[in-house]
C-alpha cells in the first residue's frame, strides 16, 4: 500500500498528498476530552480539591484527571464516558480504548479497568465487550490499551465507558492525561 501512496504523492502538491493519505490509511481514531469524562454515576468533575477526584494542572503545565492520595478503590470509584461509534469503523477489527495514565509516585500497585457497553437502535443495556483484563499503572505513565470487540449489529451506535481504579491507595495520585479509541477503518463500501 505505501508503494500506492508513494506513487500518487508524487502528482499530487503536499497537502493535497496527505489527504489522500489520511483518505487511504486503515487507522482512524476517536478523541475523547477530558471534559467529556465524568463520575459513572454521571456527576460532573470540577476542579480537584482535597480527596476528591477532578481536573488539576501538574506544575502549572498538563491538565488531568487528579484522583487524589488516599482515594479507596474499595469504594468503588469508577469513570465514565460515552461516545458515537465512527460511521467508518469495520466491524470485523476490534475497537481499542487508549488511556494515558500516570502515578504521582510509585508507592502503591494500582490498577486500572475498563468495561464497555455497546447501544445501538433498539439495543440497549447490553453486556461488557472489553476483553483485556485490569492493567497496571506505573508511575513514569503508560499507555493502556483495552480491546473491544464491537458486534456488526453496533455499527450505527455507541459505546459507553466505565474506568476503574484497582488496587490500595496509599500513597499515590493517579493522573489521566488523555483518552481516545482506535479502529479500524472500512475503506471500500461495497
Amino acid at each position: 500500500m505505501s508503494g500506492v501512496l508513494n506513487e500518487v504523492a508524487r502528482f499530487i502538491s503536499a497537502p493535497g498528498a496527505d489527504a489522500v493519505k489520511a483518505l487511504l490509511s486503515s487507522k482512524g481514531s476517536v478523541s475523547i476530552p477530558l471534559g467529556a469524562v465524568t463520575c459513572e454515576d454521571g456527576t460532573a468533575l470540577l476542579k480537584q480539591a482535597n480527596a476528591v477526584t477532578g481536573y488539576s494542572q501538574i506544575a502549572n503545565k498538563e491538565i488531568v484527571i487528579n484522583i487524589p492520595v488516599n482515594t479507596n478503590p474499595a469504594n468503588g470509584l469508577a469513570l465514565g464516558f460515552t461516545t458515537a461509534l465512527p460511521i467508518d469503523m469495520d466491524p470485523a477489527y476490534p475497537v481499542e480504548v487508549h488511556v494515558l495514565v500516570g502515578k504521582a509516585a510509585n508507592t502503591d500497585a494500582l490498577t486500572l479497568d475498563c468495561e464497555v457497553y455497546p447501544t445501538g437502535v433498539a439495543n440497549v443495556a447490553n453486556s461488557d465487550i472489553q476483553l483485556t483484563a485490569a492493567t497496571a499503572i506505573v508511575a513514569a505513565g503508560s499507555e493502556l490499551t483495552f480491546k473491544c470487540g464491537v458486534p456488526a449489529e453496533f455499527t450505527k451506535g455507541g459505546l459507553s465507558v466505565v474506568l476503574t481504579l484497582g488496587g490500595t491507595n496509599d500513597g499515590d495520585a493517579v493522573y489521566i492525561y488523555s483518552i481516545w479509541l482506535e479502529y479500524t477503518k472500512l475503506l471500500l463500501n461495497g
